[in-house]
């Protein structure tokens, strides 16, 4: 039998987001430097865009963009949270706390700037010396084998055949006499012992030093001063005096002139404690004020002209993409300000009194306070920081996950809570041994926190501490 052909119908639903809802969820997730790299791309691309450098005619021409574009916009300079146990103050920067043309020709401008890196800096040195034109060439061809931290990319010996190669071993102590000191090395190993020939070491010093590099880091870093010094048939003394000369020599000496590009924090909110309230601020200030060009606007193709039309549709587009950029990135400080003023909420004894007093959080606790989804929350925190009386750190960190109590009444307590709890535990410790996992675990316990050793173990690691082996007593 021949299968049939025909026509059905089915009814299902689908989800389609709009380019212009996944470019919003695009820039909530961004992180500041992010964004402000966003911003310079659309000024560049969209001639509808424009940055205000004249505050006498941007704060009028502002004000009348703001009501065209967010005709709902509830955004004020300052709002109050007063729930009963406690009074938050909230600041929203104004665009114009200070002067708006400095900010937005900063932004305009930025700050580049080309650092001299390691070859150049050498390359100059080089220079300055007294030597033949052979052994600059080939000083030079050392200099372009050295990578960022001052060492060779591939053996000396290789770079050169037969006589060359033993004229360039020949040029290479010139290299290496060369500031910053150990440059043109192996290793981080040979780059130490460089430095300390070059502070001009007595023979047995150096000698004890490079036993000391080569074999026994590893032993010193675990405190084993008595077994070192005993197989070096030296003193305790000497070896430590030793060990505490090399931590002031630099392993990596040409990272100081490393060019590789800096990444910066910049924090999207500010919390301060000012006269016993807690000062919620947005960082606005590293962004620019955004407007139409209203010269751009009043553009208007000749109705005889053939591309009429398509001159019109272009204008009418890119106004209409720096409008809804300008809401986007209204909308994602919105946000920010809601899960900020949340945040004082949940976390106050975090904010007066430190990372021991943090609760536990999820996402889920302040979308349900905001009417969010939880993605929404996570995208709005993600890569973003705060700066608090306690440091900055990642706004994600005031969420954290809870571990049960043993005794009844006590709150939960946060992971971060306990993590801290850790830290003080192994640095007020003062017995003759340090402190193990498992004894940690114990007095935890009778804190009525009860953890297994390996998370203490974990939490120990997560806060960059040695273990009670690796831990002078």
């Amino acid at each position: 039998m021949s299968p049939s052909l025909g026509l059905q119908q089915s009814l299902k639903q689908q989800l389609t987001l709009s380019p212009q809802l996944i470019q919003t969820f695009e820039i909530l997730a961004m992180s500041t430097l992010e964004l402000q790299q966003r911003i310079k791309t659309e000024i560049e691309q969209n001639p509808a865009l424009e940055i205000p450098t004249d505050r006498s005619v941007s704060i009028e021409r502002i004000s009348e963009q703001e009501q065209r574009s967010r005709p709902d916009d509830d955004f004020s300079d300052s709002a109050a949270y007063d729930p009963s146990t406690y009074r938050s103050t909230v600041r929203l920067s104004s665009n114009y706390d200070q002067e708006a043309s400095d900010k937005n020709q900063q932004f305009l401008e930025g700050t580049l700037t080309t650092s001299e890196t390691l070859q150049d800096y050498l390359l100059r040195q080089l220079g300055c010396l007294k030597i033949s034109e052979t052994e600059y060439e080939l000083g030079k061809m050392i200099i372009s084998n050295l990578d960022h931290n001052g060492f060779h990319r591939n053996p000396v010996e290789t770079l050169a055949k037969g006589e060359k190669r033993r004229l360039l071993l020949a040029t290479l102590p010139i290299v290496q006499s060369l500031d910053p000191p150990g440059i043109a090395a192996d290793d981080f190993r040979q780059s130490l012992v460089l430095q300390a020939k070059a502070d001009n070491l007595s023979t047995r010093e150096l000698g004890i030093f490079s036993r000391i590099v080569y074999e026994y880091l590893e032993l010193l870093r675990l405190n084993k001063i008595k077994e070192v010094a005993r197989d070096l048939q030296t003193s305790e003394e000497e070896v430590q005096n030793i060990y505490r000369y090399l931590k002031t020599l630099n392993p990596f000496p040409g990272l100081q002139y490393d060019t590789m590009e800096t990444h910066y924090v910049v924090p999207d909110l500010f919390v301060r404690k000012i006269e016993g309230r807690l000062q919620l601020r947005l960082n606005t200030e590293v962004l620019p004020t955004l407007t139409i060009d209203p010269e751009f606007t009043s553009l208007s193709a000749d109705p005889r002209d053939s591309a009429h039309d398509e001159t019109t549709a272009y204008i009418n587009n890119a106004v209409k993409s720096a409008n809804q950029l300008i809401s986007q990135i209204h909308m994602r400080s919105e946000t920010m300000k809601k899960i900020g003023l949340e945040l004082l909420k949940f976390q106050h004894g975090f904010f007066l009194r430190g990372p021991r007093y943090l609760k536990p959080l999820t996402y889920r606790q302040i979308a349900e306070e905001l009417s969010l989804h939880e993605t929404t929350i996570s995208r709005a925190v993600q890569g973003k920081y705060i700066d608090t009386d306690w440091g900055i750190l990642p706004i994600k960190e005031l969420f954290s996950s809870a571990l049960q109590t043993t005794i009844p009444g006590k709150e939960d307590v946060s992971k971060r809570a306990v993590m801290d709890m850790v830290k003080e535990m192994i640095e007020q410790h003062d017995g003759e041994k340090p402190l193990s996992d498992q004894k940690i675990a114990d007095q935890l316990a009778q804190k009525g926190i009860k953890i297994a050793r390996r998370t203490v173990s974990k939490y120990r690691k997560n806060l960059h501490i040695d273990s009670s082996y690796e831990r002078p007593t």
